[in-house]
């Protein structure tokens, strides 16, 4: 399908959590959501198309010294930028993948050349991206599935990766989209553990889980993704509590993912984490049922050729993957040389790499017939509607059947918008949300979400977004978040 880009917006509008989410060296507390809104024209007709996420600290950009502010400001430019860039592309009418090729290539030359991370990026041009493929599917009245299906992006696998020439996304992509996906709990690096974590001050009693151990006994979930700070006993001790809770609730009827979330500087390092687990008898369950180790080493020596040894080390004993490290189109093909076994997919990083990204990885399993390399679907602590839901139909369209979800756990549902607006979305996709103590929450049942409501024409979401209820972004001031001096 040919579009021309007629104009883009970028509006903000506030979110508070309900618990601290800590990962790595950041705590997320509050931050602003953001939501684009893009106007297509195709033969005389204009539709608008939508694209969503949390801006939030210390994960496109973990410069040390770079504040929560500067970073938003970078976030919210980059933006700005990839619309412009699209903008010049799509001026006369065009098909998706072409401009999106050549604005990924300037924005990611540009960063380069400002010292900016790739990640950043990434995020950019995946923002206006999303929106586009939104627009188009309205203007076909599709599905995204169906979308990517019949190729209304125009994606030429081969223009990225050579090693595709020939095929077609339809070669590696499910016949249909998943209706249902497990659900991978996150376990923060501050989240309590069982009620004896929460202190009398901190505890909620919102009618929602608060500790890991309500979320195993109320939600059926059987997925866990845990996160490690590389403190090794620290680090050792709670990994005991949560293997305990395991085994208590779900026997050896679960399964784990480690993220080391770039904490370690060697492999050898997170190597040293892996043989004290494999030593602890009381870990022994726990390890067998690890799927993934996921991005242990901080980007910046990730895909250094020198620690290659140490990583295919880890690899032989769980798969390696990245996540942060997945800054440009060809990040995954060097991983692979190094030694990693898989990526993550992530609609913050864009969905046509992840689209892409899945063909390589059906290739290097010899078209599918093994399991050696992996993908897996992981969070930004997305909330709803668009950015949970659009990054949840991308995770269907890939067939993966279980995903890393938070912004379910961190935020207090759906409060950050109206009330119509929530009303909106719970009558549009009623098997995805519902209403729990007062709140319209994403719903977890038997430790899945049901998803079969997102595949309405577009991005994954029926309801589009009250902008009058958001401020624009050029008029957003930081000191609006609020946010207390002491943070986690």
């Amino acid at each position: 399908m040919q579009i021309c880009l007629k104009s883009t917006r970028l509006h903000l509008r506030n979110s508070i959590l309900r618990i601290p989410f800590r990962y790595g060296s950041a705590c997320l507390t509050r931050c602003p959501q953001a939501i684009l809104r893009v106007t297509v024209e195709r033969a005389g007709k204009t539709q608008d198309g939508y694209s969503g996420d949390c801006l939030p600290p210390s994960w496109f950009d973990k410069t040390a010294g770079r504040s929560f502010a500067d970073q938003i400001d970078d976030m919210i430019e980059i933006i700005d930028q990839a619309a412009t860039a699209f903008q010049a592309c799509l001026s006369t009418p065009g098909p998706l993948f072409p401009a999106w090729l050549e604005v990924d290539r300037t924005l990611h030359q540009q960063t380069a050349e400002r010292g900016l991370p790739e990640l950043l990026a990434s995020f950019g041009v995946s923002m206006v991206e999303r929106a586009l493929m939104d627009a188009i599917a309205r203007l076909a009245n599709a599905n995204f599935s169906e979308a990517v299906r019949s190729n209304l992006y125009a994606i030429q696998p081969e223009l990225v990766h050579q090693q595709l020439a020939g095929c077609t996304l339809s070669d590696w992509l499910p016949a249909q989209p998943r209706q249902h996906v497990y659900v991978r709990h996150t376990v923060g690096l501050a989240d309590p553990l069982t009620a004896a974590d929460v202190s009398s001050t901190d505890r909620l009693d919102d009618g929602f889980p608060q500790t890991l151990e309500q979320y195993l006994r109320d939600t059926g979930i059987r997925y866990l993704k845990i996160k490690v700070a590389n403190e090794q006993e620290r680090d050792l001790e709670r990994l005991r509590t949560i293997a305990s809770l395991l085994e208590q609730f779900r026997r050896d009827n679960f399964s784990i993912t480690l993220d080391g979330n770039e904490q370690y500087k060697r492999a050898d390092d997170f190597l040293s984490l892996v043989e004290a687990i494999q030593s602890d008898q009381g870990l022994q369950t726990l390890w067998n049922n690890v799927l993934i180790i996921e991005q242990p080493l901080d980007r910046h020596v990730a895909l250094q050729a020198e620690h290659s040894a140490g990583l295919r080390a880890l690899s032989a004993r769980k798969p390696v993957i990245i996540d942060e490290s997945d800054g440009n189109s060809q990040a995954y093909l060097q991983a692979v040389e190094l030694g990693y076994r898989g990526v993550s997919s992530k609609n913050c990083k864009g969905p046509t790499r992840s689209l892409l990204n899945a063909g390589l990885t059906w290739l290097y399993n010899e078209q599918g017939t093994r399991r050696d390399f992996l993908m897996t679907g992981e969070d930004l602590c997305s909330v709803g509607v668009i950015p949970v839901q659009a990054d949840l139909c991308l995770a269907a369209t890939l067939g993966l059947d279980h995903v890393e979800r938070n912004g379910h756990h961190f935020h207090p549902g759906l409060t950050y918008l109206t009330e119509v607006e929530q009303q909106a979305a719970w009558k549009a996709h009623p098997d995805f949300y519902t209403r729990q103590a007062g709140r319209i929450a994403p719903h977890l049942v038997d430790g899945q979400f049901k998803i079969k409501s997102l595949q309405c024409p577009g991005f994954g979401f029926a309801v589009t977004p009250d902008l009058s209820a958001t401020v624009p972004a050029d008029e957003w001031d930081f000191a609006s978040l609020g946010l207390p001096a002491e943070r986690c």
